[in-house]
């Protein structure tokens, strides 16, 4: 495998990645118990970001995705992980789950509708804005749980590493991307966890 291949592939883990950091701190940082906070956090992770892509990725070796699905303007593990989303938060709603994890599931949702509705105007890169949204929410995550601001602006700092480093290739497009991400999905993230205080 050549070097650009595997940076693709590193890239395209990267919100994956991003995403499943976002759902733990949430629930972590929610203020219940651990074990239940860990159970909140890892299940998110698992029915958002882990079974969508396993699904699709079976029916796609086995030949039962449909030639329509693969023409979609979303990709299948979007559209599988955008349901999931509803059945999530009215999960958390039934249950009295944290909902500061709702925020966090809110802002995903928000940065890929993102990605969807500018995709028209302008072409944004999901990896920049998973990064944009994440030295958001990260951050406001971190300051939550920890004293001082040391934390969480480390993580600000490698978020925003690791977006020069996308700006390799060009910086126009990362940057519009980020700058989305940051303001869509970490506004909405700042907007609902002010709701909830």
């Amino acid at each position: 495998m050549s070097g650009g291949a595997r940076n693709t592939k590193a890239w395209n883990l990267l919100p994956g990645v991003l995403w499943s950091a976002v759902f733990l701190l949430a629930a972590v940082s929610s203020g219940i118990t651990t074990a239940a906070a860990w159970g909140w956090g890892l299940g998110t992770v698992l029915l958002l970001l882990v079974f969508p892509w396993l699904l699709v990725r079976t029916l796609d070796r086995a030949g039962d995705l449909r030639a329509s699905i693969a023409r979609a303007p979303v990709t299948p593990v979007i559209l599988g992980a955008g349901a999931l989303c509803f059945m999530l938060l009215r999960l958390i709603l039934w249950l009295d789950g944290p909902r500061v994890l709702a925020a966090a599931v809110f802002a995903m949702l928000a940065s890929y509708g993102t990605v969807l509705v500018l995709g028209r105007a302008v072409t944004l890169d999901w990896s920049a804005v998973s990064t944009g949204a994440a030295a958001v929410v990260l951050p406001v995550l971190l300051a939550s749980m920890t004293e001082g601001p040391v934390l969480p602006a480390a993580a600000a700092v490698i978020l925003v590493a690791l977006l020069a480093l996308r700006f390799r290739g060009g910086w126009q497009l990362p940057l519009v991307s980020a700058a989305a991400g940051a303001v869509i999905g970490g506004g909405l993230f700042i907007l609902l966890e002010g709701l909830n205080a």
